[in-house]
């Protein structure tokens, strides 16, 4: 492990990022039969809006990941922090969104972003880039 391969693996860790917001924002039901299509729309319409702090909370995430992942590019100790800190926390804001179907594109990035995440969070600490940090 060196410094431009972490480097690499934090921007892959970005794209991942966009590509399923992307994803979720311009083609949510692309994928999905008609007819869990026409269900998904209908809960959708009928599902309540986050309450304030849920949506807080999302915003807090997001702010820290992007701030993490610079702090990570730049081999400093808070990034690390930080981004296990809103790694833990997007994982508990599962439970606060409600029901999420996901076709086998999301599910297949979202397995691509949790490898990614575990793979920074354990070279950054059990690796030799580790001593990088200051």
């Amino acid at each position: 492990m060196n410094k431009s391969l972490f480097k690499k693996i934090i921007i892959a860790d970005l794209v991942v990022f966009i590509l399923i917001a992307l994803k979720l924002i311009l083609y949510p039901y692309s994928l999905a039969p008609e007819d869990l299509r026409n269900a998904m729309r209908m809960y959708d319409e009928i599902a309540p809006m986050g309450d304030n702090f849920s949506l807080i909370m999302i915003f807090i995430i997001f702010i820290g990941y992007f701030y993490s992942l610079f702090q990570l590019y730049r081999f400093k100790k808070i990034g690390r922090q930080i981004y296990i800190i809103v790694m833990a926390l997007a994982t508990l804001s599962v439970f606060s969104i409600g029901y999420t179907v996901y076709d086998p594109l999301e599910y297949l990035l979202d397995c691509f972003g949790s490898i990614i995440t575990g793979f920074i969070i354990a070279s950054s600490y059990f690796s030799i880039i580790a001593k990088e940090f200051k």
